[in-house]
């Protein structure tokens, strides 16, 4: 099952978590990027991308997961049974945080984060 979660969100003026002291992998430039979901972690969990990227996360675990984003940015994903995927495309530039809910809270455990950039 694939999910598809096509949103504005906000500008980067909106709070969405906050990913100071976060180290980002660079991801500029690509159309699209892919943040696994694999027990109990995502896997590149902290990504800088330009707007117009669209994200694939994908559960390669043996747990079910979901993306939760904090604040109102885009609506969650449904519980992912290993081997699904839900995409999310970015059209404004800003952080925006992300976490499972299953494991973790919007500031600890399972986390990550989307820093979208002109």
């Amino acid at each position: 099952m694939t999910v598809v979660l096509v949103g504005c969100g906000s500008d980067s003026s909106s709070g969405h978590g906050d990913l100071s002291g976060k180290q980002f992998q660079n991801e500029q430039n690509k159309k699209s990027v892919t943040i696994d979901a694999v027990d109990n972690n995502f896997e590149t969990p902290y990504i800088t991308v330009s707007k117009g990227t669209t994200v694939t996360f994908v559960n390669k675990g043996h747990n079910k997961h979901n993306v939760v984003w904090v604040g109102d940015t885009f609506k969650a994903s449904p519980l992912l049974e290993r081997g699904d995927s839900v995409k999310v495309t970015f059209e404004n530039d800003g952080d925006f945080a992300f976490y499972c809910s299953l494991h973790g809270t919007p500031t600890s455990g399972m986390t990550g984060g989307v820093r979208v950039v002109k």
